[in-house]
């Protein structure tokens, strides 16, 4: 691992005055994202760092105006500890409001941009932030709140940058509603007080989807958006002089961490857009001359799936990230080949620090990686037992750098207990290790199917069923069955020509365990996604029933032990 030298060095950063941090033997003297920008901007002044939603901000610029924010937050009321919220898309204001408020040691809540309704309502009660900053896209989002909601926050509302009357749009925004202007915190009447930061302080608090009940906020260390700026080195191998693209949105860890403190710590400068193309990616990563990128998870199916073309290979990219446990097998496979692009795969959840708690460095095919040091990771049984390698399990890590995990669930010391239970975090993912301790993802707890008392990894159905030429894309969930416990339904986006059902059947019967064969197959030309990370949405799918389903048994009758048709 290398580690820029400044690192190493006592910074003359203000908000700094904790001890280093011992990270792989080397001290760490950036305990908190201001510090790291502090000396940043110092190092390198009016250079551009980064180009948000259009909008260029060199280091210097970022530095003073977060000054500017973080005063104008104090003089508002906001003192250490208490939350600053936000529900904007991706722009300059996220990195200014988080950056203020935590070089005034408040804690920063970037809540999904795309929350409606009740899920909204319970999460600005649940952050009890005192501010909330806002683009004019979600402004009119709180101003239809309930007024006991509403009325327990001050709104400031950014402009859109480059936009024509954009502020027009603000000031009728904050005329019709009570709402004030961003530019507001960015006065400079106000002075920035000195505030001492430790790295062990609550600096940000990321919600989670609420797929199992309604969000749970994730309260993130100061330090643990430093130490991500580290493994993000190591994992992508990154020099001064790179460029980092992303689309990842900065209400997720994974935007905030790839897109701003990776670059920032690795001397690196980033483009971050406001939103996913698949149809307008390549063209902004030609563009930005971007060397290192981000296509996680769904993206990279997105992007796969794109017409081929001859500018395929007509970029710098050198290496991109992966999060590719929950996608077919076949899409990084044909992302390498058609793109000519390296991926190293990394794994983590929020509370594990966000990013890449284990990356693929030795690019063992399948695994999702090693820890290498910065975690450690181990297989449990229902009763917390450690498995031997090879053992499919819950996956559990513990941090071995200090302040890099979550400190606990905001108002919910009954959850932190249970997640933190016998001093691992229990992540509700399912797998494996190797002997050398690569670690094999097989799916999440929550998509696992209980059939006659067989678990069935609905995971392990789609990478197999994606294998067929036939297959697009596929979802496999459990379905109410009338002897109990659940059927296997596989849902399926096919290419034209369409294969027929029971093509698919028998070729799911020639290569997996007859209890683990779909009973229901049905075609559909899109699975419902969320709009944030657009994941496939379950439980909608689990709602459409099974009337327009094609019935294996009913057309090949049950499944003998061999995987042989018997008499339905």
């Amino acid at each position: 691992m290398t580690i820029s030298s400044t690192a190493t060095e006592k910074p003359s950063a203000v908000s700094s005055g904790a001890a280093p941090i011992m990270v792989k033997g080397q001290p760490i003297y950036w305990t908190n994202p201001a510090s790291l920008l502090r000396d940043k901007a110092k190092l390198y002044g009016d250079k551009v760092f980064t180009e948000i939603d259009g909008r260029k901000l060199t280091y210097r610029e970022i530095d003073s105006l977060s000054d500017r924010v973080g005063a104008n937050l104090a003089a508002s009321g906001i003192v250490p500890g208490q939350r600053v919220g936000s529900l904007m898309f991706n722009c300059a204001e996220q990195l200014l409001g988080w950056m203020g408020t935590n070089r005034i040691g408040a804690v920063w809540a970037p809540f999904n941009a795309s929350l409606t309704g009740d899920d909204l309502i319970y999460t600005l009660r649940d952050s009890g932030a005192g501010i909330l900053i806002v683009d004019t896209e979600n402004a009119p989002k709180i101003a239809t709140l309930p007024a006991d909601v509403r009325s327990a926050f001050r709104v400031f509302v950014a402009a859109p940058y480059g936009i024509e009357d954009a502020q027009k749009t603000v000031s009728a925004l904050c005329k019709a509603h009570g709402f004030e202007p961003f530019d507001c915190l960015l006065g400079t009447d106000a002075e920035l007080a000195l505030v001492t930061i430790d790295p062990g302080m609550p600096g940000m608090i990321l919600y989670s989807g609420g797929t199992t009940g309604m969000p749970k906020g994730i309260v993130l260390p100061q330090f643990a958006n430093v130490v991500v700026g580290l493994r993000y080195g190591e994992a992508v191998a990154a020099k001064a002089g790179d460029h980092h693209y992303t689309t990842l949105p900065m209400f997720h860890g994974s935007g905030i961490q790839l897109g701003v403190v990776g670059p920032l710590l690795n001397d690196m400068t980033s483009t971050i857009d406001r939103r996913f193309s698949a149809s307008g990616y390549w063209k902004r990563v030609r563009e930005t001359g971007a060397t290192v990128i981000d296509p996680i998870g769904t993206m990279m199916t997105a992007l796969v799936h794109q017409p081929v073309s001859e500018d395929d290979r007509r970029h710098s990219v050198r290496i991109s990230t992966g999060v590719n446990g929950q996608i077919p097998a076949t899409v990084p496979v044909e992302f390498t080949k058609r793109f000519g692009i390296k991926i190293v795969d990394i794994y983590g959840n929020t509370e594990c620090g966000c990013a890449i708690a284990s990356c693929n460095l030795a690019q063992v095919p399948g695994s999702v990686g090693h820890p290498n040091g910065w975690s450690e990771i181990a297989i449990m049984d229902e009763q917390d037992n450690q498995l031997a390698s090879g053992q499919v399990g819950k996956i559990v890590l513990r941090p071995t750098i200090p302040f890099s995990f979550m400190l606990g669930y905001h108002n919910n010391p009954v959850k932190t207990a249970e997640t933190w239970r016998n001093l691992w975090v229990h992540t509700g993912d399912l797998g494996y290790l190797d002997a050398a301790g690569n670690l094999f993802f097989v799916g999440r707890e929550a998509h696992w199917i209980r059939r006659r008392g067989e678990n069935i990894s609905a995971h392990e159905i789609e990478s197999i069923l994606s294998l067929h030429p036939g297959v697009r894309e596929c979802i496999v969930i459990g379905v109410p069955s009338p002897l109990g416990e659940e059927d296997v339904k596989a849902w399926i986006i096919p290419y034209e020509p369409r294969p027929s059902e029971q093509e698919l059947a028998r070729w799911c019967i020639a290569k997996m365990a007859p209890f683990k064969v779909p009973k229901y197959f049905e075609f559909t030309d899109a699975f419902p996604r969320s709009a944030a990370k657009q994941e496939v949405e379950r439980p909608k799918l689990k709602l459409r029933g099974n009337e327009n389903a094609w019935d294996r048994e009913k057309h090949l009758g049950r499944l003998s032990g061999q995987g042989a048709a018997v008499a339905a």
